[in-house]
């Protein structure tokens, strides 16, 4: 992509902590954080703000610490589309920003729509810079997170981590910090840290006894049952859990089964489940648990020792007795915890 105004750079994607934090960076590199900050509120006179933007711009400064400004939170990008006349400002701010020579300009937001002819023509006179997270990203943000911190934390704490808090980046970086702090002395964040001390916010609590049933330990699932009904009242999120978990290992064992996936040890070869995804044409997915191409294969290779463990017919036997809990809790709403410990022990018999 070619950049005709170096001295304008922006920064989008889906996240706005992550877009707002690498932007703050970059104009605090550029001015060590003395230039000026318009920041856009969706509350506020959207042609008010930039016409105080664009009266900003077009004025020569007399003062050095005012060659840079931080175009903040810049909504209008986004959808719903600007009217006629927002449209006519957008475009205005953004000539100004172009002819600004003498100014350093940083523009962010969240929200963009990048079928408009703004954004695009915007894309083509900053430098710009894309903050989306999928997996790997993800991961690589946690682990600055705890590189900041001057920690380093193990790949199962990084996923375990994921697991708790879904994409959200701010828990990420708040969880690190908790962590960071726990585990000073060892300068590294492992998996059993994550769970003992990191809520399960995205999940309702549900991450340990999903783990515990798959383990086989009666005991020990009893006793994650009895934590996970001290907080929660409804079963179906822990089910809908392990119908998901439990698919996902149905996939990995058929495939293995049809010698289109080859493991090596407790580990699969990736070649192998390369080539699968092209022979089934499951290329480039959105990633769902509806899918085994579109996961993870770190993730999927932890899963490995499980799929080795069940035969095929004994997970879709584990896939009927979700889906049969899920009925029952339906009919027998108040009798939940119990239903859960019952489907335990037909688990845990193979039944």
């Amino acid at each position: 992509m070619q950049n005709n105004n170096k001295s304008v750079t922006f920064v989008y994607g889906s996240d706005d902590f992550l877009v707002d934090r690498r932007a703050r960076v970059i104009f605090n590199s550029l001015c060590d954080g003395e230039g000026e900050i318009f920041t856009f509120d969706e509350a506020n006179d959207l042609s008010r703000d930039i016409g105080n933007a664009i009266s900003f711009l077009d004025t020569l400064s007399l003062f050095p610490e005012n060659q840079t400004v931080w175009l903040r939170s810049a909504y209008f990008l986004g959808e719903p589309s600007p009217s006629t006349d927002q449209k006519g400002l957008i475009l205005s701010l953004l000539e100004s920003t172009k002819s600004a020579h003498d100014k350093k300009v940083v523009i962010s937001t969240a929200k963009v729509d990048r079928r408009t002819k703004i954004f695009k023509d915007l894309i083509q006179l900053a430098a710009a810079e894309s903050i989306d997270i999928d997996s790997n990203a993800g991961a690589n943000i946690i682990e600055q997170f705890a590189n900041n911190n001057g920690m380093a934390i193990d790949p199962d704490a990084v996923e375990l981590l994921q697991s708790k808090c879904g994409n959200n980046s701010r828990l990420w970086e708040q969880e690190i910090n908790k962590l960071s702090a726990y585990t000073f002395d060892r300068k590294t964040i492992c998996r059993d840290d994550v769970l003992s001390l990191t809520d399960d916010y995205d999940t309702g609590n549900f991450f340990e006894p999903m783990e515990k049933f798959f383990e086989n330990n009666l005991d020990e699932t009893f006793k994650s049952i009895d934590r996970y009904f001290f907080h929660n009242t409804d079963a179906r999120a822990l089910l809908s859990a392990l119908q998901s978990r439990n698919r996902t290992l149905i996939q990995l064992r058929t495939l293995m089964d049809l010698g289109h996936l080859k493991v090596i040890g407790h580990n699969f070869s990736k070649n192998d489940f390369t080539y699968a995804s092209k022979f089934f044409h499951m290329e480039n997915l959105f990633k769902t648990t509806f899918n085994v191409f579109s996961q993870n294969t770190w993730y999927l290779s932890k899963l490995i020792s499980l799929v080795l463990k069940y035969k095929l017919s004994k997970l879709l036997g584990f896939q009927a007795l979700f889906s049969s809990a899920f009925d029952e809790i339906t009919q027998h709403y108040q009798d939940q915890k119990s239903i859960i410990k019952g489907l335990a022990v037909k688990f845990s018999c193979g039944v």
